[in-house]
This record gives structure tokens, sequence and C-alpha cells, in this order.
């Protein structure tokens, strides 16, 4: 286990998996830790409306694959984290636990998903500084999961999805546009 890398080496290492090698494990506590130091990161109004579901199962993870075209992220990571946000919000209470009925200003929803790419930036980071592999995805079905997964749809909305794992086949460096076209100085 690999800790305490600089900054700037972890973020040059760390390129999305599509191919784990189905075997590895995370121990609960090392999630806890790795989730742990990812929600440190800011939240809009430190108002910190962002839960996670990790999900281990195997089976439960073979089910979701109908609500995405990740398959292969699903079925072979160690688990897949899903990052939602809680329309409640209730401080103190446990995570994805039915509506109470009272939905607190998250404010523009966009602002959740923002802050949920916040925490999911840092998961993916902090993961890679353990020796994990990870890889973002949004492009799956948040209606099917919530109905798979039975989320309180009026409470809870799925945001992100973020598989972890050890790489059976190395993420490859994406192409990146060069900076002069990406930023300006005024």
């Amino acid at each position: 286990m690999t800790m305490n890398s600089p900054l700037e080496a972890i973020m040059n290492a760390r390129h999305s998996v599509r191919q784990y090698d189905g075997q590895t494990k995370i121990g609960r506590e090392e999630m806890a830790a790795i989730l742990q130091t990812a929600f440190l990161a800011p939240t809009a109004l430190n108002q910190q409306p962002i839960r996670a579901l990790v999900i281990e199962d195997a089976a439960l993870r073979q089910r979701l694959c109908a609500a995405t075209g990740n398959t292969s992220q699903l079925t072979t990571a160690s688990a897949v984290v899903l990052f939602v946000l809680d329309r409640e919000n209730q401080h103190q209470a446990p995570a994805f636990q039915a509506s109470q009925g009272q939905q607190f200003d998250t404010g523009d929803e966009t602002i959740g998903a923002l802050d949920a790419g916040l925490i999911a930036m840092q998961f993916m980071l902090v993961a890679k500084d353990h020796g994990f592999d990870t890889n973002p995805m949004t492009g799956f079905d948040a209606a099917g999961f919530t109905s798979i997964l039975e989320l309180d749809a009026q409470r809870y909305r799925p945001l992100l999805l973020v598989s972890i794992g050890k790489a059976a086949v190395a993420g490859k460096p994406a192409d990146h546009q060069p900076l002069a076209t990406l930023v300006d100085y005024r």
C-alpha cells in the first residue's frame, strides 16, 4: 500500500481503467479511510449534501449492468461507489433512509453535481495513493439505478459512479488539449 506520494505524481499516474482484475478485495476499513479523506472536499456553502453508496456485492453489480453500458467496470471492479445528492440532507442521520418528507434547500441541483464531482475526484486521487485504480462514469441510467438499489427517488438523485480496484489492463493517458487552447490570461 503506497501512501503519501507527491500529489502531482498521483495526478499524473491516475488514468481511467476499464478492466479490473476481478480478484482484489478492498477492506471496509481501507474504503472508509479513502472515503473519509474524499469527503473533506469542499461543498457549496459547506452544506455537504452528497452521500456515497459503496456497492461491493458482485450479484448486485451484475444487476446494475442493465442500467449502464459500462459492464466491464461494474463486473470486474472490487466495488463501485455511487455518489448521490441527498435532497433532505439530514446531518447526523444515517445515509440511505426513507424520506422524512422534509426537503432541504440544496439550491440548484447543478451545484450538487459539482459538489459530487469534487468529492469523486478527491476519492479517485486518494484511491490512487492507496494503490487502487478508478474510473468515473456518468453514462448510466439514474432511474434504473434508483429502482434496482431501491433508493427513495424523492430524496436521492444519483449523480456519479466510480469503479475502484486493481487494473487488469492499465489505463491509458488521455490525449489532452494543449494548455494554450484551454487557458487565457487577462
